[in-house]
């Protein structure tokens, strides 16, 4: 039995207060995505060599390889082309969003047998391991602006995404300029 439109579905204040929450996260996830991704491919129409050889190096990675599945099943492509592209992130906002997935990806680390670098015995200032994920030395640099990033490619619908999605975080990762 429909109810009527979608205006009058019963969503209490709370109800309502967590889709709007929703919608922010995906409207946020959407912009890192698609900032990322639109990084990548710059990175692959500039330095094809070096992309090319990243994916290579990174194809047997059981990361790289659940990051595709999950990539696929959750169809984060139809979800990032959806509607208008969102802004693009300044150097900043990325870089802290890719600190926020080091983190996670940390404890998931922890959760499956210790933190990444346990055992080297080796522990940096802080007591952070000597080896810290690039992605949070990344966010610890001072902020370097992206030169023009309306050179960036725009996202084709036609283009699988998920490799554009990863050289765009190693591109943001290994910043040189």
């Amino acid at each position: 039995m429909n109810s009527g439109p979608a205006s009058a579905l019963p969503f209490n204040l709370a109800d309502q207060a967590l889709l709007q929450a929703l919608a922010r996260h995906n409207a946020q996830a959407r912009a890192v995505l698609c900032t990322l991704a639109r990084r990548g491919a710059a990175m692959r129409r500039d330095e094809a060599a070096r992309a090319d050889a990243w994916l290579a190096a990174l194809a047997p990675h059981p990361y790289y390889k659940g990051g595709q599945f999950l990539f696929d099943l959750l169809e984060w492509e139809d979800f990032m082309l959806d509607g208008e592209p969102p802004p693009l992130l300044d150097e900043a906002e990325l870089l802290a969003a890719l600190g926020r997935a080091a983190t996670v990806l940390r404890a998931f680390a922890q959760e499956v047998g210790g933190a990444a670098g346990e055992g080297a015995g080796d522990s940096g200032p802080g007591g952070e391991p000597a080896a810290a994920p690039a992605a949070e030395r990344a966010t610890k640099r001072p902020s370097r602006r992206v030169r023009d990033r309306s050179a960036w490619p725009a996202l084709a619908g036609n283009a699988y995404l998920y490799p554009e999605v990863v050289l765009g975080a190693i591109a943001a990762l290994t910043r040189t300029g």
